[in-house]
């Protein structure tokens, strides 16, 4: 409490007991102060004569003190007598409390047109708030007084940082806050600040150290953890989640997307996704040297990010031309290569969507699933933050037009962008001046040298007329010309001569004509078996395939499928990617499909199709049921029909990267399931993928799989197995809404599928759907409701006598009681589990419940019991039998935990280290924990 004069003098104000009368009448300026009301507040209720006495000689005082300090200023405040009290007349603005106020009222009116003002506006109200209010006085009313008024600066203090934030000034804040957050150390909100300037400083590890402190003061001072919005942003600043790049404009408006990545994000990785170039390339030399211009720092070559597109025909080459190209130049992109096949023109897939490439390319850059933002115009922002300031190639192949395109561009100087297309791309160039390449088929000497190169002498030998006829035949198109080649190779005995004189005269004739003439060459040296093959290759869902895949159409073993696929690979028909993985062009998977149209009846053609499902299927299932055999309510498909030879799976890796590398033709085989009616096929083979991408965190892609399958489960509905499928699909479809932040959908999709297994009377069903529940209100913070349906759930599934569900919900219990901080509970009730889930031999979830022992131990402040519980869970979780990784990354940093309270860092730091590599090869948000331990000394 002070009192300074017109010029700036301090005037002593004497006593506490006087400094509190001014301090009590300053409050009410204007107002009149009753007698009584000033003795209960400075003399703290005491009505003896002698306070009134008192009372009367400091208001004396004071009025000589404010005469005296008013004098030579423009007005003198009137301390008077009046209706049994006191009043201070006083202007509002000398008083600094009241001046304050009326500053950042300005401030609130001018936040939203005028956002500079009401920073400056708020920074000169704070700065009127000096040291501790009401210093040096006592008593209930100054304290009472004194807490309000700190709640009032730390309220204006929230709203001045909130504006500077708004305005981007991150690092030019920290100095600040962080001086208020030493002086307000209960104060959540400005820590909340204090944390996002830091992290949007590029100071992740300072961040968390504010949190720590924060955390430390709160349950020292008051005995409470941090509020939800506190630990919220503490959470999502662990796994440096895109959220909180997102800043607010000065006027409200989203920020640019291009900011999306903070200085601290993950270390960069240099993806090199090219495939495989063309061997003994031939020609392109004039448009190779004009590529030249996408190099950085290129003649006439664009300063911003370079893009170049090459259109043309179906066959001239782009692919090859481009990636020949982009493997020549990858040393001059260090930051590394990225690569895609836009499936434009399949004629059996759906174009690949900007949004699933910006995801693939998020993933190819290291960003965690969790992070990838829903919506393409969020992803193309992350995208473009990511690449900025980096030097990288981007190669979009066979793009359908503009739009597919656009997204998918960098936005950065230094990046290069190579886009091929049958379609010219005028959007494209011009919107981003793209230069536009529109590649022609070979020259006739281009076109020669090729088939030089392919042939041997003797062919060759006086035969010049026959290899021009050959050219003219095949338009020059380099896949025409490759084909003709692989043809002479195949058949020592047939001449040029006797091949140019099967060549179409091409004048006149349609272009695609004549590549059909050229591709039934091949087509008919082959023999029949391989000829059906070939055929029915055309309908196969995508252009990639595996023996297994190929064996399936044609309803052969696979040693006579090996047999064919590589009568078809020399007559190159077919490119071998990969040891027993083909390509199928699509000119010449349409030709097949056109011929299968052709030559094999209806019946055939579906029960092709319906074998490849088969094959798909079952191949699928014994995956799922080598990575997840707790997953028991997947349907027992029996075994495989006559003709079908499935993937067989004995450990858990090799199942996983066979659902990796088949993912997207899985996807396909859904939707060929559903175009040919086959339902049955679309729910099951859905569903088990479903599971791979819920394993993935692919959530979202997930989902979009689950719409499909719903949609065909429920033209499936009317008998037991059918309900029960429809069943099984909504609880999917649940767990992946509620992954994607849906739980209200979630619950109604659960609720939907409670009534379909009770109509049923399915009580293992009706438990499961109890669980799902369990589990919704346990994630949410919400154990008391997750505790009750966790016991409904075990009830149903002892009325069921289903042993497997009965040792699962124990543990459930046992762990939500954990969550209660009943560790004891915890304990009983995951150690009847563990006898259940022995009995049964449930290894996967024995492996969860030792986890569940160990943190009950820890929590009982039994470390090295927990450490004992964590090694055994890891035994499991890590074996073939479970194979259960992320889980194993969760136990090995609880393990860390537990061996660090023990005083063994370099074991924490060890399992910590395991625990982080495990979350990164997940692309798993978990990651930020052993991360974040591993950087603490």
């Amino acid at each position: 409490m002070e009192l300074r004069g017109a010029d700036g003098r301090q005037y002593p104000l004497g006593p506490p007991q006087q400094r509190c009368v001014l301090a009590v009448l300053a409050m009410a300026p204007g107002r009149p102060v009753m007698v009584e009301t000033l003795i209960r507040h400075v003399w703290r209720g005491e009505s003896s004569g002698a306070a009134r006495d008192v009372l009367y000689t400091y208001v004396s005082r004071l009025r000589r003190l404010l005469r005296q300090a008013a004098q030579d200023g423009p007005y003198v405040p009137v301390l008077r007598r009046g209706n049994g009290g006191y009043a201070l007349d006083i202007a509002l603005e000398s008083v600094d409390l009241q001046r304050a106020r009326a500053l950042a009222g300005q401030g609130r009116s001018e936040r939203s047109d005028d956002p500079e003002r009401a920073a400056k506006l708020f920074g000169e109200a704070s700065a009127l708030w000096r040291g501790t209010p009401l210093a040096g006085l006592r008593g209930e009313w100054a304290e009472q007084v004194r807490a309000g008024l700190e709640r009032e600066r730390v309220s204006l203090l929230t709203e001045w940082y909130d504006v500077e934030l708004e305005l981007g000034r991150h690092a030019e804040s920290v100095a600040g806050l962080s001086a208020e957050v030493v002086e307000h150390p209960l104060a959540e909100p400005l820590a909340a600040q204090l944390m996002l300037a830091l992290y949007r400083s590029g100071r992740q590890s300072d961040a968390l150290q504010v949190y720590a402190r924060t955390r430390a003061s709160l349950v020292a001072g008051i005995g409470e953890e941090p509020g939800p919005e506190l630990r919220r942003l503490h959470e999502r600043i662990l796994r440096r989640s895109p959220v909180l790049n997102r800043r607010q404009e000065p006027h409200g408006s989203p920020a640019d997307e291009e900011r999306a990545v903070p200085e601290d994000a993950p270390p960069a990785v240099r993806p090199a996704q090219l495939p495989p170039g063309v061997a003994g390339f031939t020609g392109r030399e004039t448009y190779l040297r004009r590529l030249e211009r996408l190099l950085p720092g290129a003649d006439g070559g664009s300063p911003d990010a370079s893009i170049c597109a090459v259109v043309g025909t179906a066959g001239v080459g782009k692919t090859a031309l481009a990636v020949h190209w982009a493997h020549r130049a990858a040393e001059r992109f260090p930051d590394g290569q990225l690569y895609v096949n836009l499936r434009g023109f399949a004629a059996a897939d759906s174009p690949t969507g900007p949004a699933e490439v910006l995801r693939a390319f998020l993933q190819a850059l290291r960003i965690p699933d969790s992070q990838i933002p829903e919506g393409t115009d969020a992803r193309t922002g992350l995208f473009r933050s990511l690449l900025a300031g980096r030097r990288m190639l981007v190669v979009l192949d066979n793009a359908r037009d503009d739009c597919q395109v656009l997204p998918l561009l960098p936005g950065a100087p230094g990046c290069a962008t190579l886009v091929t297309s049958r379609h010219r791309l005028p959007s494209l160039v011009a919107q981003t001046g793209a230069d536009q390449i529109v590649l022609e088929p070979f020259s006739t000497e281009e076109a020669r040298q090729l088939l030089v190169r392919r042939l041997t002498a003797d062919q060759l030998e006086g035969r010049g007329d026959a290899v021009a006829d050959i050219v003219k035949g095949c338009v020059r198109l380099p896949l025409a010309l490759a084909l003709a080649a692989a043809h002479l190779a195949a058949r020592p005995g047939l001449t040029l001569t006797a091949l140019a004189d099967q060549t179409p005269d091409s004048g006149g004739r349609a272009l695609t004509a004549d590549v059909r003439t050229v591709f039934s060459w091949s087509y008919r040296i082959l023999s029949p078996a391989t000829a059906r093959l070939f055929r029915l290759l055309g309908l196969h869902p995508g252009p990639e395939f595996g023996t297994g895949a190929a064996a399936a159409l044609a309803g052969i073993e696979l040693p006579q499928a090996r047999s064919l696929l590589r009568e078809l690979t020399w007559a190159s028909v077919l490119d071998e990617r990969a040891p027993g993985r083909f390509v199928l062009h699509d000119l010449l998977r349409d030709y097949a499909a056109e011929l299968a149209r052709e030559e094999d009846e209806e019946e055939r053609r579906r029960a092709a199709v319906r074998r490849v499902l088969d094959y798909y299927l079952h191949s699928a299932h014994g995956a799922c049921r080598t990575l997840w055999a707790h997953r028991d309510r997947l349907t027992d498909l029996g075994p495989a029909p006559s003709g079908i030879t499935p993937e067989t799976f004995t450990e858990a890796p090799s199942a996983y990267a066979w659902f990796t590398t088949e993912r997207r033709t899985l996807t396909e085989a859904v939707r060929l399931a559903v175009h040919t009616d086959l339902d049955e096929h679309a729910v099951r083979l859905g569903r088990r993928l479903g599971n791979h991408l819920d394993r993935d965190g692919r959530w979202i892609e997930q989902n979009r799989l689950l719409q499909t399958v719903l949609a065909a489960a429920r033209r499936t509905v009317g008998d037991p197995a059918g309900d029960a499928e429809l069943a099984a699909v909504l609880c999917d479809q649940a767990r992946s809404a509620f992954r994607l932040g849906a739980p209200d959908q979630a619950r109604e999709h659960l609720d939907s599928a409670y009534e379909l297994f009770r109509a049923h009377d399915d009580l293992a069903g009706q438990a499961e759907v109890h669980h799902y529940i369990a589990n919704l209100h346990e994630v949410q913070d919400d154990p008391v409701p997750a505790l009750r349906h966790a016991r409904t759930s075990l009830a149903l599934y002892r009325a069921a006598g289903d042993r497997r569900g009965q040792g699962r919900e124990l543990n459930l219990i046992g762990w939500i009681y954990g969550l209660l901080g009943k560790p004891e509970s915890s304990l009983a009730r995951s150690r009847l589990a563990l006898a259940v889930q022995e009995s049964v031999g449930d290894l996967y979830f024995m492996g969860i419940t030792w986890d569940t022992l160990g943190r009950a131990h820890h929590r009982l402040g039994d470390p090295h019991e927990a450490i004992s519980c964590f090694r055994r869970a890891l035994d499991l979780l890590e074996s073939p039998d479970a194979a259960d990784l992320l889980n194993a990354a969760k136990a090995h940093t609880a393990l860390g935990d537990a061996q660090a309270d023990t005083g063994d860092n370099a074991a924490a730091r060890a399992s910590w280290t395991r625990a982080l590599r495990i979350f990164e090869d997940l692309r798993h948000p978990a990651a930020a924990e052993p991360r974040t331990r591993l950087q603490t000394p």
